[in-house]
């Protein structure tokens, strides 16, 4: 995404978050293309990646309002939108459409630069998050690291459960 198009969603969301009814159809028509291309590269499937940025977008503009001008509104939407494919993939998981999907899968080839560096930040931050648990966390994080199916047993399903809770705890200390 060049610098012009995030500086542009920044004001758009921080106009449409004032009350500016203006700033609505320059904001989704900047949005809406970074939300697709976003979701695309987590799913994979062209009408589910529409699905999530449909999701997201609304998601997006019903929450406006409680923006927090501090941050970057480029990542906030990001965030909602990534929430948004995971919920689809895990819907996909319980239906069994689908097996876990590698962290290594979430960048595809066609990727330019920009997308590798920002898929290989992001998987260096969730690393060093994942470091900061404990071996027993780890351990039990490692199946969903790798790609590797995990264990269908009980515990070995509580241990993962606990384990991907004190990461979503580290990651939300570490990174809002």
């Amino acid at each position: 995404m060049d610098p012009g198009r995030r500086q542009r969603i920044q004001n758009g969301i921080l106009r449409f978050a004032d009350g500016d009814r203006g700033a609505f159809q320059p904001l989704f028509d900047d949005l809406w293309p970074v939300l697709v291309a976003f979701t695309s590269n987590g799913l994979g499937d062209q009408a589910a990646a529409e699905d999530a940025a449909q999701h997201a977008i609304i998601k997006v503009f019903s929450r406006i309002a409680d923006f927090d001008r501090s941050r970057d509104g480029v990542s906030w939407v990001l965030g909602i939108a990534g929430y948004e494919v995971m919920t689809i993939r895990k819907e996909r998981l319980r239906r069994r459409e689908i097996g876990p999907v590698p962290l290594d899968g979430v960048a595809d080839g066609r990727a330019n630069a920009e997308e590798h560096a920002m898929a290989e930040q992001l998987r260096g931050a969730v690393l060093a998050v994942v470091g900061e648990l404990s071996e027993r966390d780890r351990s039990a994080l490692a199946y969903a690291l790798s790609g590797e199916r995990p264990p269908a047993d009980e515990r070995s399903r509580k241990q993962r459960f606990r384990a991907l809770e004190r990461l979503r705890a580290a990651w939300r200390k570490a990174h809002g």
